[in-house]
């Protein structure tokens, strides 16, 4: 919606730019007659792209090479499995789900977990190196700045070396994130794609044709918004239990 009140304006800005100056505008290129309406999915893919020709940020995304390896996944999943497309969407997003952010999810844990069992002995190396510190600053007469800046680097010296001892590095436990937010964008920009009819494929028209009567209960048009927001409530609803539910393990 920015991206098309952004056009929008930028096509606005010539014309009040050349009524200030007290310029003619130009004639209509339609000399009177009523311009051809768009069908929506063409109104979408040209608010998506700048006026002077060249695709902005979002246009670059939906043509990216993962992009359109989202597409032929889902157009795949669908051709495989037969069903309709809510049932299709529904088993890729299982599938995806299954396959990739399962195992990614439980080597998080594993990581978290041992980098949580290494704390007791993290905490003895802590109170040791804190009185050798200490130690060391009465003899040699150190400031409590030097003192403290070589008790810090020391000490992540030490927790570094448990870290690559036990291959547990805490940022190893980020990877989910890494990979499965680029995965469900890349998902959702394609899905997008087919709603709109720009997907980047020979059948991206038929497959909008296809989400116009491919829905269920109370959206049984998928290219078009849900006015009810049942489904963005649900999914909001349902993450924030799942939230809660793993702060309260």
């Amino acid at each position: 919606m920015m991206c098309g009140m952004g056009c929008r304006w930028q096509r606005v800005l010539p014309t009040l730019q050349l009524r200030t100056r007290g310029l003619p505008l130009l004639p209509s290129l339609w000399n009177g007659a009523k311009p051809p309406a768009l069908p929506m999915w063409a109104v979408a893919s040209v608010s998506a792209v700048s006026p002077d020709g060249a695709g902005g940020w979002y246009e670059a995304l939906a043509t990216s090479a993962p992009v359109r390896a989202a597409e032929e996944v889902l157009l795949c999943a669908h051709a495989a499995t037969g069903l309709p497309w809510w049932g299709s969407i529904l088993l890729t997003t299982v599938a995806l789900r299954g396959a990739v952010t399962l195992p990614l999810a439980a080597y998080q844990h594993y990581i978290l977990a041992k980098v949580e069992n290494l704390q007791p002995e993290i905490k003895n190396i802590a109170k040791h190196l804190n009185h050798e510190v200490a130690v060391y600053a009465n003899q040699l007469g150190w400031s409590k700045r030097v003192t403290r800046l070589t008790y810090l680097k020391n000490m992540r010296r030490l927790v570094s070396e448990l870290y690559v001892r036990d291959n547990c590095h805490p940022f190893k436990a980020t990877v989910l994130v890494w990979i499965q937010l680029p995965m469900w964008i890349f998902i959702s920009v394609a899905l997008r794609n087919f709603s709109t009819g720009g997907a980047h494929s020979e059948a991206g028209f038929s497959v909008q044709e296809q989400l116009a009567t491919g829905g269920i209960l109370w959206f049984p048009d998928l290219t078009v918004l849900d006015s009810t927001w049942i489904l963005p409530v649900s999914l909001g609803v349902t993450n924030l239990l799942i939230v809660e539910v793993s702060d309260f393990k």
